[in-house]
């Protein structure tokens, strides 16, 4: 008995994809369509109200993030490491047109004379992002799920241990690249970081004091953890 249901499925499965065109073009049609793609599919259909209303399932919900700090400097910073790329690269690409176009003095002085400029260049790029990488553009506060009655309230976690923060810095080109973590993993920098005031497994971040806090109970508890002294 169960050979012959399956075969008679098989059988009305293929036969509505043979008359598609003709359940496109009746719409009576579409409607028994729909039905029969649904139980070739094997969903189970949606649970209907007491209206006769069909329920659509809610979609997931994207997690929620809350602004708040923003860094001060955020703007200038990304300026500055733009023209300075920008430099460095006009540099690599014009000494050596300059060391063959030039006149003055002998080729290998030019070319010395090149090389340290392209160095000069390098040496300013380089300690310029080591000295601005930690800076933190911006935080923002990661909130996970719905509330509790089910609405589309974010629900901000109340433990340090469940929340979670996004950390924004200044890339190498000027960019902004945001790292995920948990609170507890913030700690205080270490001695050889001189350009940081935490860190976080070991990465480096400068908070700046003068930053714009939006967030005051997010903040405080990103301090307390920045400033907790490392266990021993």
């Amino acid at each position: 008995m169960q050979r012959l249901i399956r075969f008679g499925m098989q059988r009305a499965c293929s036969g509505g994809a043979a008359l598609a065109p003709i359940h496109r073009s009746l719409p009576h049609a579409r409607c028994g369509a729909s039905v029969l793609a649904r139980a070739c599919s094997g969903a189970a259909p949606a649970p209907p109200q007491a209206d006769g209303r069909t329920i659509q399932p809610a979609p997931p919900q994207a997690e929620a993030r809350t602004l708040v700090f923003e860094g001060p400097k955020a703007g200038i910073l990304r300026t500055l490491k733009t023209c300075s790329v920008a430099n460095l690269f006009l540099s690599l690409l014009s000494s050596p047109v300059a060391v063959l176009v030039s006149e003055t003095g002998t080729p290998s002085t030019r070319a010395l004379m090149m090389g340290i400029v392209v160095l000069f260049s390098v040496t300013t790029t380089a300690g310029l992002h080591i000295a601005t990488k930690p800076y933190v553009l911006a935080i923002h506060r990661i909130s996970n799920g719905r509330g509790a009655a089910g609405d589309n309230i974010p629900k901000l976690e109340t433990s340090a241990e469940d929340i979670r923060l996004s950390i924004a810095t200044v890339t190498f080109f000027g960019g902004s690249s945001a790292r995920e973590l948990d609170l507890a993993a913030l700690g205080p920098a270490s001695s050889f970081m001189i350009f940081a005031n935490m860190s976080a497994a070991g990465i480096p971040y400068y908070v700046d004091p003068l930053g714009t806090v939006l967030d005051e109970s997010t903040m405080a508890a990103v301090r307390t953890a920045a400033d907790a002294p490392e266990p021993r």
